[in-house]
Parts: structure tokens; C-alpha cells; sequence
């Protein structure tokens, strides 16, 4: 983001966004991001499409990044059986071996536990596997939340029973699949987050008004509750 974009954003109500590389080497690109603004804070992962790159390196090398201060959460982390964006950003109809991913959404996870982190999971997996994983290694103890939810309200029941957050973003609420606006509809305020996944983060505010109207409430009492919770889980 250009040094104008994130005035756009901040003059739009943005007091709080989460910025996130996708390998080691675009980590390092959005840490100097974060330092350069107080409004940015980083998640460290790399991204299910690359699951086997992640290496004990690069544990190591996401353990030193944690030290600073801008580091807020583990994650993009997850799984991901639909295909993948290449490093050169074109879209492939192949993904990491699962089993592969399984492990490294694991070893994500178990970081996170380990540095006290909330963790933010990428799950375009089978049925509720990921929440499965979430919930044997505890990550609701240390905060979890689901980045671009896009499930059904079973899916949505179960987070709120375990605690684990639902990151709603502007694609899905524009575009939404069967279930996802009953989900939305069910969803506790103090369990969402918003979102739109895009070096557009100023379009949140798109994202809360659609949320507003499926629940019924204003869009600054979206807003303010969305960005209450994401204080309270990374605590900034």
C-alpha cells in the first residue's frame, strides 16, 4: 500500500487493519509496512498455496520476527483443496499435497500457542477440518479467527461454541454461497471481524453496511464492535 492509500483508509475510520505476507520473502516486504504505520500491525505465515515451503527457517525466522511489536497474530494458515495462486500470481488448478498442508497448518497453529498469538486460518478444506485441527491443539485459547468466512451456519455454531471468530469480507457478502447469509444472521457481534482482503481496506465500510443490514443494526455499531474485537484479540 501506498503511503496515500493508508491515509485513504485511516480517513475512512479505519483505526486498526492486519497486513500479511504470503512466503518469507513478502513477510519482510509487509513488516516494513507495519513499522512505517501505527494503524498497520503483521501476521506471520506462509500461506496454505505454499505449504511446502515452510521449513524450520522459517519457524525460526517467524519466532525473531515476533519480537517486534507489530506482530499481532499468526497466519494466513489453513488449508486450501480448491487450487492456488502461483508466486507469479496466476491461478493454478493444483494445490500442496494435503497431507503436507495438514502439517504445516499444525506447525502454525502450535506457534501460535507457543508466542501466545491468535491465529488466522485460511479453510477452503473438506467439511470442518480445520475446525477439527483448531480445537485439538487449543487454538481458541489464544484466540482464533476465520479469515474470508465463507461457510454455512453448522459451520458458524460450532465457531461460537468454540470461540473462534468469523472475518467477514466484502467479495463473499457481495457474492454469497448457500447458508453464508444465515450464518452471518446467526453470528454473534463479539465474534466478528471484517475484512476485504484487498489493498482496498477503506472498502471495509462497504463490508459493514452489508453486514448491518443482515443483522439489523447501524453500520458504525458494525464497525465499532469489528473493530472492538480485533483490539481485544491481538490486544492493541
Amino acid at each position: 500500500m501506498s503511503p496515500e492509500d493508508v491515509k485513504k483508509a485511516e480517513d475512512a475510520g479505519l483505526a486498526l487493519m492486519i497486513t500479511m505476507g504470503l512466503d518469507e520473502a513478502s513477510t519482510a516486504v509487509a513488516l516494513k509496512l507495519a513499522k512505517r504505520h501505527r494503524s498497520i500491525r503483521l501476521s506471520l505465515a506462509v500461506h496454505p498455496w505454499y505449504g511446502d515451503e515452510y521449513t524450520e527457517k522459517t519457524r525460526k525466522m517467524f519466532v525473531d520476527l515476533a519480537k517486534n511489536h507489530e506482530v499481532v497474530a499468526i497466519g494466513e494458515t489453513g488449508l486450501d483443496f480448491t487450487g492456488r495462486m502461483s508466486h507469479q500470481w496466476v491461478r493454478e488448478e493444483k494445490y500442496v499435497d494435503k497431507a503436507i498442508q495438514r502439517e504445516t497448518f499444525r506447525a502454525h497453529v502450535q506457534l501460535a500457542r507457543e508466542l501466545k498469538l491468535p491465529v488466522i486460518v485460511h479453510d477452503r478444506g473438506d467439511g470442518q477440518e480445520a475446525l477439527d485441527i483448531l480445537e485439538e491443539l487449543g487454538a481458541p485459547k489464544t484466540g482464533a479467527i476465520i479469515h474470508g468466512f465463507a461457510k454455512d451456519e453448522a459451520y458458524a455454531k460450532r465457531c461460537e461454541a468454540l470461540g473462534i471468530h468469523l472475518s467477514l469480507g466484502l467479495r463473499t457478502l457481495q457474492n454469497p454461497p448457500p447458508g453464508f447469509e444465515a450464518a452471518v444472521k446467526h453470528a454473534p457481534m463479539r465474534l466478528i471481524v471484517t475484512e476485504t482482503d484487498s489493498n482496498k481496506p477503506w472498502e471495509v465500510v462497504k463490508a459493514c453496511e452489508i453486514i448491518g443490514k443482515l443483522k439489523g443494526v447501524p453500520t458504525e455499531e458494525v464497525g465499532s464492535k469489528a473493530t472492538e474485537n480485533l483490539r481485544r484479540l491481538t490486544k492493541q
